[in-house]
């Protein structure tokens, strides 16, 4: 079943809906709950989540893609999820306390951003500047903070110093801190 399918499935309030796209994109949504949060039974409760966020989101929402959709509400709640269950616990930093204090200097907060068309408009901005970055800063980018690879796991996959991905990382983000000033975002 294609997505407009199941969009429209949702919108006539089908449950089969739900089925759908656990089938389709459940086992994706798991897996970044999972990068998140480390636990199977936690991601699996994002991905319930996670479903019924969109059931109760379309209509009137109408995603032009709807993978994406959903994985952005999937990390969304894994965040709010690891915040709340560690806000108490100061203990050591963990991969994913790194990628989020690496990217909170140049990524506005909900707060700066409080209009969903505010945050398409973001999302298309950050998207446009990954577009022109050259592929390897692109692709080690998007390994760290949309995949939540670590350092090493990077290096590794495109066979190069962990010292060139940390050099990389840290040049992209003052590009984006940059190009995100230039275009009125911070």
């Amino acid at each position: 079943m294609n997505d407009d399918q199941i969009i429209a499935l949702l919108e006539q309030r089908s449950e089969r809906a739900l089925v759908e796209i656990r089938h389709k994109y459940g086992k994706s949504c798991q897996t970044i709950a999972l990068r998140f949060l480390g636990d199977t039974l936690d991601a699996d409760e994002i991905v319930n989540d996670t479903l019924l966020h969109t059931w109760n989101a379309i209509p009137p929402a109408k995603p032009k893609n709807l993978f994406s959709y959903l994985a952005a509400i999937t990390k969304r709640k894994a965040i709010n999820r690891y915040e709340y269950e560690h806000a108490v616990k100061r203990g050591g930093k963990c991969e994913q306390n790194a990628v989020l204090d690496e990217l909170a200097s140049c990524i506005p907060s909900d707060e700066n951003v409080p209009e969903k068309i505010e945050q398409q408009q973001l999302s298309a901005a950050i998207n446009q500047f990954l577009r022109s970055l050259k592929a390897l800063d692109r692709a080690i980018m998007i390994q760290r903070y949309v995949n939540l690879h670590s350092v090493r796991e990077i290096a590794e996959s495109y066979q190069i110093s962990e010292s060139k991905v940390k050099i990389t990382l840290m040049r992209t983000r003052k590009k984006l801190r940059s190009y995100l000033e230039q275009e009125e975002w911070l």
